[in-house]
């Protein structure tokens, strides 16, 4: 996964531009094709009366595409940002492109490299030969236009499903084609359920959980530095505790836990989903990679959050976070690194180096305010809203919506 990794800014946009076809479809373009034949297949035999694809799945997304008589919606773990880009027109340009780790709205004197960045994969696709081959393979097998992840318009109208909510977002065109649901998550098992033992931890005092991602291997350097701003953070507050989820790179000894005692709780693997933990209540901060699910479950939670992104396609939630005021971008600056003094000043801006901070008051304030934005104050939850999309579209098809 370490390809993955990067430090935010313009020259590694550029290099993402080069790496994210061959990432996203490491497979033979020959198993690309089978596998899209396969979906043909059971397409043809299944007869389905409407079909939910994934916009990671390409072949069976080239494989609906090729069938004109099947109806489909699609649905996707990302944004407004990454699905109605196309529809913006010129304001597009005022989006961070990815990887730039640019503000938004981006200012004046960074939006000349923010269009380079944006235009580049354009050019990319025009004279990779790996590409070319692939969509050449693609073309010769009935499949149209670019790969399906990297095209920007369907082939034929149909609706896409997104984790978006007007209010909560980035202000943007929406197509009538985008069905903004609002986080869109699955049901977890309440934590008092799933692990006792954890609830009654996790409940006996405010807990910053500390999760950056399932595949994401922390390095020692980088765990020691969060270690030391964890201790600044619980001298300062003797009131809270943290659960960490860690991962390590390598085997290694964590340096100073012993002086922290039983209020920082550091695991493997957790048995519960971490929204069960969210959903507690308890939760005072999240601390995570910007990955779009944990993004949307504590933005579901109202969960102030520290973001500390590390892979190429998580930077644009934490320029997001920022343009939001939910929280806090915790290693901006150090990127990888997780420099010590950066990462304490986020922890202690959004937690508080007291009770009552201010700023910590009103980034949780707003934090809960977006939360009543994606849930319509508690009163819908985006997996029902996409599923009572998708049983509309099958009882009266795609104009209906």
């Amino acid at each position: 996964m370490d390809i993955l990794c990067a430090d935010p800014g313009f020259f590694n946009s550029l290099k993402w531009s080069t790496v994210m076809f061959p990432i996203t479809h490491s497979e033979p373009v020959e198993e690309y094709i089978e596998t899209a034949h396969d979906v043909e297949r059971l397409l043809r035999e299944l007869k389905p009366d409407l079909v939910i694809v994934d916009t990671m799945f390409g072949p069976a997304r080239d494989a609906i595409g090729k069938m004109a008589d099947v109806r489909f919606i699609t649905l996707s773990p990302n944004t407004i940002k990454e699905l109605a880009v196309g529809d913006q027109g010129l304001g597009a340009f005022l989006w961070p492109a990815h990887t730039t780790g640019f503000p938004f709205p981006v200012p004046w004197y960074l939006v000349p490299l923010n269009i380079i960045a944006l235009l580049f994969p354009l050019l990319y696709f025009t004279f990779s030969s790996y590409y070319k081959a692939f969509d050449k393979a693609r073309h010769a097998n009935g499949y149209r236009k670019r790969v399906p992840l990297f095209e920007v318009t369907q082939v034929r109208p149909s609706k896409t499903l997104c984790m978006s909510t007007p209010g909560a977002e980035i202000p943007a065109i929406i197509p009538e084609s985008l069905l903004c649901c609002g986080p869109i998550l699955q049901a977890s098992t309440p934590l008092e359920l799933a692990d006792k033992e954890l609830y009654d931890w996790v409940t006996a005092r405010p807990t910053v959980m500390v999760i950056l991602g399932s595949h994401f291997l922390t390095r020692e350097p980088v765990a020691n530095n969060m270690i030391a701003s964890f201790r600044v953070l619980l001298d300062k507050r003797r009131d809270i505790q943290i659960l960490w989820k860690l991962r390590k790179y390598g085997e290694y000894e964590l340096q100073g836990l012993e002086e922290v005692g039983d209020r920082l709780r550091v695991v493997e693997w957790l048995e519960a989903d971490p929204l069960a933990v969210l959903e507690t209540g308890n939760v005072i901060c999240s601390v995570n990679h910007g990955g779009s699910n944990s993004y949307h479950e504590a933005l579901f939670t109202g969960t102030p959050q520290v973001l500390l992104p590390a892979w190429f396609d998580c930077f644009d939630f934490a320029s997001r976070l920022a343009f939001l005021g939910n929280g806090v971008w915790g290693n901006m600056s150090s990127g990888l690194a997780v420099s010590q003094p950066e990462f304490t000043k986020a922890l202690l801006r959004v937690i508080g180096a007291t009770p009552d901070s201010p700023e910590a008051a009103k980034i949780l304030a707003r934090a809960k305010e977006l939360q009543d934005i994606v849930t319509d104050k508690g009163t819908r939850l985006g997996r029902d809203v996409a599923a009572a999309h998708i049983l509309h579209e099958l009882e009266y098809g795609y104009d209906a919506l």
